[in-house]
């Protein structure tokens, strides 16, 4: 889906928005780190180990670089969401009213991280944020949106800084990179989600009649971003059909590779999931990887 509406409507906002990092910039001149507490929802700039500024803090959205995929703070919480209310709720709503598609739109393939920090930067700018804060962890880059604290916060010793902010995440607890070639089946624990979508796809278009089904996901390394291809095929009635790869395969898929890299997996270049598709749960019989 092109951003190319979310890039105008950026267009539109960024001297304004660029005026409130400035403002930021200033209050937290001179901090030599940024720690992020997700849990607590909570930034904070520190000198020297001094508390410079702490402010509430919100997921915008998450970048895979390998993968050129962006995901926002909601995907994958759609049934949940309302439950958990989120400063960036106001960027959605006003997404809604101006008919932003790429803000209401779960995931995107990116062209690169500049697309990623457009969108982020817009979704903070309709959520009156007063700054964006970029933290890369291994395969992933994660947008903040930063809010005014109500006021600045005294220094205070090093000690209670540890106390009520973890520690950056480290670096070795990170699943360590696959050696080349070491490529081998997904878990049926990742595959089984793609699985359960392509099911209810070919059901809705073959209701009972459908007996076996094979989704292919073919990953392309030879560009600068890798991409990725899903082709659905159903037996019914003793014809192979091809189906439409819909919006909700495309994420499932996206889903299974970047939860499959974490695990420490090689690149695989194609993933072939046969099942069965008789009854109302598919039957997975066989995972292929080449």
């Amino acid at each position: 889906m092109s951003i190319e509406g979310a890039r105008r409507a950026f267009a539109a906002v960024r001297d304004d928005w660029e005026a409130r990092m400035h403002a930021h910039d200033t209050r937290v001149a001179g901090h030599d780190e940024v720690r992020i507490d997700g849990e607590r929802h909570i930034a904070a700039w520190l000198r020297v180990g001094m508390l410079v500024l702490e402010a509430p803090a919100e997921l915008v959205g998450t970048f895979f670089p390998e993968l050129g995929l962006f995901r926002w703070w909601w995907s994958g919480k759609e049934n949940s969401i309302a439950l958990a209310p989120s400063r960036l709720d106001e960027a959605f709503a006003h997404a809604q009213r101006d008919d932003i598609r790429a803000l209401l739109t779960r995931q995107h393939q990116l062209d690169g991280e500049e697309d990623a920090a457009t969108l982020c930067k817009l979704a903070a700018h309709y959520a009156h944020a007063t700054a964006l804060v970029r933290e890369q962890h291994g395969d992933r880059i994660a947008y903040y949106a930063v809010f005014a604290a109500a006021s600045r916060p005294p220094i205070v010793p090093d000690r209670e800084i540890v106390r009520t902010l973890p520690p950056p995440s480290v670096r070795s607890s990170q699943p360590p990179p696959s050696a080349p070639g070491a490529a081998r089946e997904p878990s049926r624990t990742l595959t089984a989600p793609l699985a359960n979508v392509a099911n209810e796809i070919v059901h809705g278009a073959f209701h009972d009649q459908a007996e076996r089904a094979i989704v292919i996901v073919n990953v392309d390394t030879s560009r600068d971003k890798l991409r990725f291809f899903v082709t659905l095929v159903a037996l019914a009635a003793g014809e192979l059909a091809v189906l439409d790869t819909t919006r909700e395969l495309l994420d499932a898929a996206g889903t299974l590779l970047v939860e499959d890299a974490r695990t420490g997996n090689g690149r695989w270049r194609k993933l072939v999931v046969r099942f069965e598709c008789s009854f109302a749960e598919p039957v997975i019989t066989r995972c292929e990887v080449s």
